[in-house]
């Protein structure tokens, strides 16, 4: 097959999550940064607006009144979710970007406002829908790598070209052999994905590194080094789902 075409069909959208949610954040979250965000930890010290009690996150939303509102003001996924952004915002701790995901939802998730007024149960979706984008955003590299470039005015898109001939050649090569394993051969595509794993990780240690340069350039080359990884990956997983659907 021609390079220009193999090329064309790696560009393709990789395979969605059922549960994923958009990629590109909400318009909130775009809005330009006169400085870097806080630094600090992150722990969210607000008063409610309605009783006065300190909020327990930086949700707009008090479980002592059952006060609640959509947002209003510019906010960093990683500051709603009660992460430091500062000294790496691509450094974040999976333990407890869950721990602090489930204690938002906790308390905003619509099904604890169903019996409130209508204003109170369309603020609590609206609240739980950016719980729910900032968590899948962080908790993916690929997606917090392109998250953190947008913020820094730097997007990405399915057209960015990758400019390593030797990594397209992998790349194709491994998207071919995993189209023609068959039921019976899953060993191999446990082999693929843990050879794949190994270069998703280098990828991403180098990322770290860039970011904390903040050499966003770079940041942005390397990122497209990892959707391509990424797509072998998304392709690994939907075979393995195919191959056990046929045995």
């Amino acid at each position: 097959m021609h390079l220009s075409l193999q090329l064309a069909r790696l560009a393709v959208s990789r395979p969605q999550r059922a549960i994923r949610l958009p990629r590109r954040p909400p318009l909130l979250q775009l809005r330009a940064w006169s400085h870097s965000p806080s630094s600090a930890s992150t722990r969210h010290s607000s008063l409610c607006p309605s009783c006065g009690t300190k909020l327990p996150t930086a949700l707009p939303v008090c479980p002592k009144c059952d006060y609640i509102a959509k947002f209003q003001h510019s906010i960093t996924y990683h500051e709603l979710l009660g992460l430091p952004y500062e000294p790496n915002p691509f450094v974040v701790d999976s333990a407890l970007l869950k721990r602090r995901f489930i204690e938002a939802q906790r308390i905003c998730h619509p099904d604890a406002w169903v019996t409130k007024s209508e204003d109170q149960k369309d603020a609590a979706l609206d609240v739980s829908n950016m719980v729910n984008a900032a968590y899948n955003t962080l908790s993916s590299p690929l997606d917090r790598i392109e998250y953190l470039l947008r913020l820094n005015g730097i997007e990405t898109g399915e057209a960015d070209q990758l400019d390593d001939l030797e990594l397209i050649a992998e790349v194709m090569q491994a998207r071919e052999e995993i189209e023609g394993i068959q039921p019976g051969h899953a060993a191999r595509l446990h082999a693929l994905k843990d050879e794949n794993d190994v270069k998703m990780s280098e990828v991403t240690k180098a990322i770290e590194v860039l970011v904390a340069r903040e050499d966003w350039e770079a940041a942005k080359a390397a990122a497209v080094r990892l959707k391509y990884l990424q797509g072998v990956d998304d392709a690994v997983k939907l075979r393995m789902d195919q191959v056990t659907t046929w045995a």
